[in-house]
């Protein structure tokens, strides 16, 4: 692990491997907060914004103070740029900043916000309210500041480092958050005498882009779980039901939407999970392929909260030094409000026929009409990511957040595709060193390289090399029973951490729950008594256990009554057993053993219509004589009359 400085509470600077159990949490970082604001003279209430787990917003419920405040607030970490081990950052994500940026601009009070926390002592760091131009919300945005100025914080309180291009970063103690909170507008703009850093200014850069490109594999992430992991067994075993219990137990509840799941047929390719390049729709114009002064101008046209008269004076600016006078025909494609134009000048076009005139309107219908939305133009090649890469750049960009969380790829039925062709080079990642990192890297192409620049920033050579990271899980689900599968050869099985589920591993859900069956003889019978002694049958008859009934061959939404009581709903289950279990007894599970399976059925063995018949009238009478003694059943009495001895209603002359 590489080296990096810390600030001490004396101010002393020392140089150590970062211990990732040490970053503030969300919950950390509100705790901070909430004691900082209890220095206040007012009482204020704190509260994470729903949705945005980084954002707190901070009000004063008596009426005093500084009206409503929204905080983007982060534990820092080290590090960030290659070679600058000096340094502390966060790494809020782009939408998180513009939500704050965008609450300012409503004429709040907005704060980007660091928490450093050492020996005990936290140091707040803050920087100028900016809006991110990332192309996606997602895209994790760095902010940096010395841990020169954090150190002098310690010291004295309240520093600020020099930034470059007039604006200033701010380190200082919670007790200087009253001051800050007073003189934010300024702090970040100007110099303060005696606390400005002597320092030279950071070289010029675009600070809300600077995106960190360091690629982390290793974030030290543990988890009962193992990465590679495939679960099989018999059909209705709870296989994918177990692995979806899992995986909430594995991600968390505010973490649900961290994972993607597959299903895996014998046509899947490479190309399918991974990735490729496919013809797509190229549209023309969007606003999130227009350069920073189309966006701008886009979304001033197209804001519905704006007068035309607001949305003209705003891009005044943009065009009085070239093309004025296209302006009020721009504007006027987009309202059929009225609105004064000026002049270069700034004054009112008075005399110029231009004044309280939509010059657009007029023209409207010769012009396609530009309105922000994407307009399908032609066909191009672009890479698509498949589940595997969506899922491997999510764990990327987590990695490097310093708060490291799983990421999980699910695939249902691996073995009904040619697992060697759909891995492909990837099948060498696969293999992880005691660090759940792969051991072994493979060479990206060009494709990927190139794609994996767009979503996580740099240069494509950045990404020559790649390994899975230890945040992210691979889990599998196969069934052992199928038939025309593809086989899995060696290298590729001792990749993975196999979990069995035996046939009847999973029956909690089940027992004690009971269903009524027959019309001539009701009964009252418990399926998992069913289940099992069927499982019997065919056990001594040879048939391997991955042929047999697992719990939930039926469906588990029919097997157990979402009420939490012990009657199956008896229409519901009737039928899917006549159409699904006895179906698969007659047709596969026990072909060669029919007659000796079903020779309690009245109307013959042969034919599977016939046993259908004869199911709904004899209800489990249908099967063999062992079957039926191993199945405890309550003969049910029919509208209270009485039931011969063949459990036959009696007549009324009987009675």
């Amino acid at each position: 692990m590489p080296e990096y400085q810390f600030a001490n509470r004396d101010g002393s600077i020392v140089t150590e491997d970062y211990d990732r159990n040490t970053y503030f949490s969300a919950k950390q970082v509100l705790k901070s907060l909430k004691d900082a604001f209890q220095l206040f003279p007012y009482t204020v209430e704190i509260n994470q914004v729903d949705n945005f787990e980084d954002i707190f917003h901070v009000t004063y419920p008596d009426g005093n103070g500084f009206g409503d405040i929204y905080i983007c607030g982060k534990g820092t970490t080290p590090g960030g740029r290659q070679g600058l081990k000096d340094e502390q950052r966060i790494q809020p994500k782009a939408k998180y900043l513009n939500f704050v940026y965008d609450r300012q601009e409503e004429g709040k009070k907005g704060v980007f916000l660091g928490v450093y926390s050492r020996d005990e002592q936290t140091v707040f760091c803050t920087w100028k309210v900016m809006q991110s131009n990332a192309a996606s919300p997602e895209t994790p945005i760095s902010k940096q500041i010395k841990i020169d100025s954090i150190a002098k914080a310690m010291q004295e309180g309240f520093v600020q480092q020099d930034k470059g291009r007039g604006e200033y970063a701010c380190a200082f103690k919670p007790e200087f958050l009253y001051f800050y909170l007073k003189n934010s507008e300024w702090l970040h703009t100007g110099a303060v005498n005696g606390l400005a850093e002597h320092t030279p200014p950071e070289k010029e850069d675009d600070e809300l882009n600077d995106v960190s490109t360091e690629l982390v594999f290793n974030t030290g992430l543990q988890s009962k779980y193992p990465r590679n992991r495939i679960i099989f067994g018999a059909p209705g075993t709870g296989k994918s039901f177990t692995i979806n219990q899992q995986r909430m137990d594995l991600l968390g509840k505010h973490n649900e939407s961290d994972y993607e799941r597959v299903t895996f047929h014998p046509d899947y390719s490479y190309a399918n999970f991974v990735g490729t390049y496919k013809p797509v729709m190229v549209t023309h114009p969007s606003s999130q392929q227009a350069d920073k002064d189309t966006q701008y101008v886009l979304s001033v046209l197209t804001d519905p909260s704006k007068s035309a008269q607001e949305k003209y004076d705003l891009l005044f600016d943009k065009f009085k030094e070239d093309g004025l006078t296209r302006l009020p025909i721009l504007l006027g494609l987009y309202t059929d409000e009225t609105f004064k134009t000026r002049k270069q000048d700034g004054s009112d076009a008075v005399g110029d026929n231009s004044v309280e005139r939509n010059h657009g309107k007029a023209i409207r219908k010769y012009v396609s009409l530009l309105t922000g939305q994407e307009r399908t133009s032609d066909i191009a090649y672009e890479y698509v990511p498949g589940p595997f890469m969506r899922v491997y750049v999510d764990a990327l960009k987590n990695a490097r957040t310093g708060n490291p969380k799983p990421h999980l790829l699910i695939i249902e039925e691996i073995n009904r595709a040619n697992v060697a062709a759909v891995f492909g080079d990837v099948f060498q990642l696969l293999d992880r060193g005691d660090d759940e990192v792969s051991e072994y890297p493979i060479q990206a192409s060009e494709d990927i390289k190139n794609y994996l620049a767009k979503e996580l920033g740099g240069d494509p050579e950045d990404y020559s090399k790649i390994r899975i990271p230890d945040n992210m899980f691979i889990w599998a689900t196969m069934n052992s029973a199928d038939q025309g599968v593809f086989p899995m050869d060696t290298a590729f099985k001792r990749r993975w951490n196999f979990t069995y589920l035996g046939i009847d591993d999973s029956d909690m859900d089940i027992r004690g729950k009971y269903v009524e069956m027959g019309s001539k003889k009701k009964q009252r019978i418990e399926w998992n008594d069913l289940r099992k002694a069927i499982n019997e049958f065919l056990a001594n008859e040879k048939i391997n256990e991955d042929k047999q009934l697992g719990p939930y061959f039926i469906a588990r939404s029919i097997v157990v009554p979402a009420d939490g009581g012990s009657d199956i709903d008896s229409a519901k289950f009737c039928d899917v057993f006549k159409h699904k279990v006895l179906m698969y007894l007659f047709d596969d599970a026990a072909k060669q053993k029919r007659g000796k399976l079903f020779e309690g059925s009245a109307k013959g063995q042969n034919r599977y219509s016939k046993i259908c018949e004869a199911f709904d009238e004899q209800g489990i009478g249908i099967f063999n004589a062992d079957i039926q003694n191993r199945v405890t059943v309550q003969d049910l009495v029919a509208n209270d009359h009485e039931l011969d001895e063949n459990g036959m209603v009696k007549t009324e002359s009987e009675e």
